[in-house]
């Protein structure tokens, strides 16, 4: 299955500046045909969508990603009960958040 194109996401100069869906090999079953649906931005976000072989929802998981230089580095967690697992710190109140 081909990467679905988004188009046009961001004036950035370099590399990629489309936004895509598509599959990647899964993080968790190496080596298995299982993929993981990946959401990649230009600004290098992603979120990727980690199945596996159960035929319940409790161990999927949302893994959201971002690369430091070019070592991806998973941000944050959320698990199918709702649970949200950051590393780092939480930055509490400032009330005001808005695209800059």
């Amino acid at each position: 299955m081909p990467d679905i194109d988004l188009g046009l996401a961001s004036d950035w100069e370099e590399g990629d500046t489309h936004g895509r869906v598509k599959l990647r090999p899964s993080e968790v079953y190496p080596n298995t045909p299982k993929k993981d649906v990946l959401i990649s931005s230009p600004a290098s976000i992603e979120l990727s969508v980690n199945t596996n072989f159960s035929t319940s929802q409790e161990a999927d998981k949302i893994f959201f990603t971002t690369y430091h230089g070019t070592q991806r580095k998973i941000i944050a967690i959320l698990d199918s009960n709702g649970d949200l697992y950051i590393a780092g710190r939480v930055i509490a109140g400032q009330t005001d958040l808005k695209y800059a």
